[in-house]
């Protein structure tokens, strides 16, 4: 018969226990901005231009809602991405920037893909000398810790790196003296647009740093055919393509002012322009996933269609400053990375993190997002 004394003791114990596991859980954020646009609030971001590390707010009660995560093995590969850092014209980072790419080191992925936009571009009145101090800053500050790291970075061009011929003659001239190890299947137009395998995992690197349409359109879309139709790509545990412009906007037009955005998309690139758009291309080549920059606001789901059809996108976070108002929301998505795993079995887990290495839970995001009200799309988690 058990004493009133030993009851009280193994009450005690229970108690210790269970808080010692809960200490051991994942740390969570819920940092996702609900302010109406204008609005202060102890969980605003830091304004466009600041140098400065938003602060993080509690962990909320309820656990991480991050799509398909599943027990990781040896087997496993994962991949982390960052889009949108632009750097200022004086090669400045912010330093949310500079974290990020410290987190996303420190949970050692296989390799990290660049979505677009390292550097301040996109401005004929830039001399060829502030171009080149731009990309040495880059280098010194972001691409100089990965090397450090031994992590292959795998970049794509953004609008603000290779937009005017200019730009795009020192893009070049940068990337092919820095040109990573990696199992390239086509390198003939590094690093515009490429494709290698990481671990049998097949990467389409995109040129779509111009609006409304791909560079070089005929002669890239026949390229993504061929490639996405190899046997290379068919006998791939997955597909991977990412760019940096989206074939649809997901942030405000109202409520993020200073910037258009519904000309800074791939609308002649969109299924409604028939088969030979690189949207029907990626429909119909069964791609398994599609990474998009640009827009500076997270979310992943689905595109979907009237048809039935769908497509896994993810849109990007900056990893700079100027976090941006998901369209018909008042919500921001603070700047961070997002990893991408894929399991042994074929299974995808994608996981956003903020730029001080939290994993943020998605439970603020809303259901889905109207892409195209009058063709019928929409982005659907």
């Amino acid at each position: 018969m058990k004493t009133k004394a030993t009851a009280s003791l193994q009450i005690l114990a229970a108690f210790f226990l269970v808080s010692q596991l809960a200490a051991c859980m994942p740390q969570t954020s819920d940092i996702l901005s609900t302010e109406p646009p204008g609005t202060d609030s102890e969980n605003s971001f830091t304004d466009p231009g600041s140098t400065e590390e938003p602060s993080t707010p509690p962990a909320p009660t309820t656990p991480p809602d991050q799509s398909g995560d599943f027990e990781e093995s040896a087997k496993s590969l994962k991949i982390h991405a960052f889009a949108d850092m632009n750097i200022d014209t004086s090669g400045t980072y912010t330093s949310s920037t500079i974290s990020i790419v410290k987190s996303m080191i420190s949970r050692q992925p296989a390799a990290i893909l660049g979505v677009g936009d390292y550097i301040d571009g996109e401005k004929k009145s830039l001399s060829d000398s502030t171009y080149v101090n731009m990309w040495n800053s880059f280098s010194k500050k972001v691409l100089s810790l990965m090397r450090t790291a031994g992590l292959p970075f795998l970049p794509t061009p953004g609008n603000h790196d290779a937009y005017y011929s200019q730009e795009r003659k020192i893009y070049d001239s940068f990337w092919s003296s820095n040109k990573p190890n990696v199992e390239y299947v086509d390198d003939d137009n590094f690093p515009f647009y490429y494709s290698f395998i990481k671990e049998d995992v097949f990467f389409v690197s995109l040129d779509d740093a111009n609006y409304s349409k791909l560079s070089n359109r005929t002669t890239q879309l026949n390229w993504l055919k061929e490639q996405l139709s190899s046997a290379r790509a068919q006998g791939a545990r997955a597909r991977v393509v990412y760019g940096h412009i989206p074939l649809y906007s997901i942030v405000s037009s109202k409520a993020n002012s200073s910037t258009v955005y519904e000309n800074g998309v791939l609308a002649g690139e969109r299924r409604t322009g028939g088969s030979f758009t690189l949207e029907s291309i990626l429909l119909s080549h069964k791609v398994d996933l599609v990474i998009f920059g640009h827009s500076h606001g997270f979310y992943s789901g689905h595109y979907t269609y009237p048809d039935g059809k769908k497509l896994q996108v993810v849109s990007m976070p900056c990893a700079g400053s100027s976090p941006r108002y998901l369209v018909g929301t008042s919500i921001r998505t603070p700047q961070g990375y997002v990893e991408l795993v894929f399991s042994e079995t074929n299974q995808l887990a994608i996981r956003y993190y903020n730029s001080s290495g939290t994993l943020q839970s998605l439970s603020s995001l809303p259901a889905s997002l109207t892409l195209d009200s009058k063709n019928g799309v929409k982005y659907v988690r």
